[in-house]
């Protein structure tokens, strides 16, 4: 049986029979009322069909119902959501327009924290063997799959060309023997946890720069009232975040990543990936891939993003991370060693809000302040003493005792580090926030929390995997700069050191030893 395109009041129809296989929903448009719009994007497969449309058929106007979807319940099925096309804006979601309340007043709740990495399929679309048009491929080597499928995958990679290569958790698809496939990035959506609300009529941006610096093409309005979800987010300058959506297509382009005014927009929930940045080999042991067997270490491609569950310190130049639903190798594995440049951690987990604070500088230097004593070192140390008695620039350190361990001076009470190995992280701290300290003119540098004990790092409302319980992580403000605005200056200084960070209120680095970087969301 052929198919054929019906158009009616509410959308375009693939159809088969009296039933329709596909739908591509229609919306007022932002500039005439009086006109609607549509994304043409999703047509595009419906003509490269074995059985593509050669005819269709008007129903405007006549009051005729909605047709019914193939294989459904014989009810005309709700709206879907609507991908607008490029050249419009990005309306709000039915029903609003006004400022949306945060969680827990009475608006949408907050998004839940994402279990696995979940594809929805929002434009039926061919799920193929090869990054092809699907034209260019046999029968066996595509399955069509319809709007609104979900399906729960262990990883993703970004292949270019608007593709990406997915690995599904259970091989569901055409003779179910294959778990890996390509797929037209725009046609598909994941369901990740994260999202964003547009708070005040704002712009998506191809630079975090003013609106006025940039061309019309660099830039597209968005609505006070939308809501993506996204990908990722990070901080950038400006007060900008730099985000990836993971369900529309805005601009001139296919375009996911953006810049966006933060004070415009608010972000519900957070999540932790790992991005693999060149091809490398995951290992059940932190050593040569050549002391392993074929059991012990997997082959991964530049590109593949995982959603993590947790990971620990480095050993031997690699980090153990534990993957979340995702089962790689022979024995399905969830748990490996990654050699650390090949790495970098993104997001972090629900809940990292903290709000701890700092004592402040000495009211008075020249007294050494309380007494202290750590674990591993003999003698005395003193609150008011420098950590770095002679820094990397030959004078007396910048940074104290009682800063990085939160010494007050009234009571005497101070978080003891827990070992040796705590100290000598904020050693190595110090000497990076001399660094930093000397690229903003030597001018002081507020600590707001430095070395947290588990029990004080709950309390604050720290992540459960905290550096600062390793004492390897400091929050900080340049005083008279903005905090994404340090992120940005120290982002590519810091490179695969260590991790980086920003809230409106502070920036976070540590010294973990490789790449990690996030925003707070607030």
């Amino acid at each position: 049986m052929g198919t054929w395109v019906k158009e009616t009041d509410e959308a375009f129809y693939l159809m088969q029979g009296n039933q329709w296989i596909s739908r591509i929903q229609k919306r007022p448009s932002s500039g005439n009322p009086k006109e609607q719009v549509l994304n043409v994007e999703g047509m595009r497969d419906w003509f490269l069909r074995s059985d593509a449309p050669l005819a269709m058929t008007v129903s405007i106007g006549t009051g005729a119902p909605e047709p019914e979807k193939l294989g459904g319940s014989g009810t005309t099925p709700p709206p879907e959501e609507v991908v607008p096309p490029p050249e419009e804006v990005i309306p709000p979601p039915t029903g609003g327009g006004g400022e949306p309340e945060p969680p827990g007043s009475g608006g949408e709740p907050a998004p839940e924290p994402a279990k696995s990495l979940t594809l929805r399929v929002k434009s039926s679309t061919y799920f193929k063997l090869q990054p092809k048009l699907a034209s260019e491929l046999t029968d066996a080597e595509k399955v069509l799959v319809t709007n609104g499928t979900t399906f729960d995958i262990q990883y993703y990679i970004d292949v270019g060309k608007n593709h990406w290569q997915i690995q599904l958790l259970e091989p569901t698809l055409g003779d179910k023997t294959h778990r890996t496939w390509f797929v037209y990035t725009p046609d598909i959506d994941v369901l990740t946890g994260v999202q964003l609300r547009v708070v005040s009529d704002t712009l998506f941006k191809t630079e975090p720069k003013i609106s006025s610096q940039l061309g019309e093409s660099q830039k597209v309005f968005v609505k006070n009232g939308t809501q993506l979800r996204l990908l990722a987010f990070k901080p950038a300058a400006g007060d900008h975040y730099e985000i990836e959506l993971a369900d529309a297509v805005v601009g001139a382009e296919v375009n996911t990543k953006w810049y966006v005014y933060s004070p415009d927009t608010k972000v519900d929930g957070n999540r932790q990936t790992l991005e693999v940045t060149g091809d490398t080999i995951f290992k059940a042991r932190p050593v040569q891939s050549s002391q392993l067997s074929d059991a012990e270490k997997v082959l991964v491609k530049k590109g593949t993003v995982f959603l993590v569950n947790s990971y620990a310190q480095p050993e031997n130049n690699h980090v153990r991370v534990a993957l979340q639903g995702a089962f790689l190798g022979p024995q399905n594995r969830t748990s490996w060693y990654a050699y650390v440049p090949d790495i970098q951690i993104s997001g972090t987990e629900i809940g990292n809000n903290p709000t701890d604070q700092g004592p402040g500088q000495p009211a008075n230097p020249a007294d050494r302040g309380v007494a202290l004593t750590f674990p591993g070192f003999s003698g005395t140390y003193y609150s008011n003493n420098p950590i770095q008695p002679k820094n990397r620039y030959g004078v007396r350190g910048n940074f104290t005792w009682g800063e990085a361990l939160h010494v007050n001076p009234s009571t005497g009470r101070y978080r003891r580090p827990a070992n040796a190995g705590v100290v000598y992280n904020i050693l190595k701290v110090a000497d990076a926030m001399e660094e930093i300290r000397k690229m903003y003119g030597d001018k002081p540098l507020q600590i707001n929390s430095w070395y947290r004990d588990p029990a004080t790092n709950a309390a604050v409302g720290g992540a459960s995997m905290s550096r600062h319980m390793s004492g390897d992580a400091v929050d900080f403000v340049v005083p008279g700069v903005r905090c994404f605005d340090v992120y940005a200056r120290l982002n590519g200084w810091w490179g695969n050191r260590g991790g980086l960070a920003s809230s409106s209120v502070f920036t976070h680095i540590d010294v973990r030893g490789y790449r990690a970087r996030w925003s707070y969301g607030y």
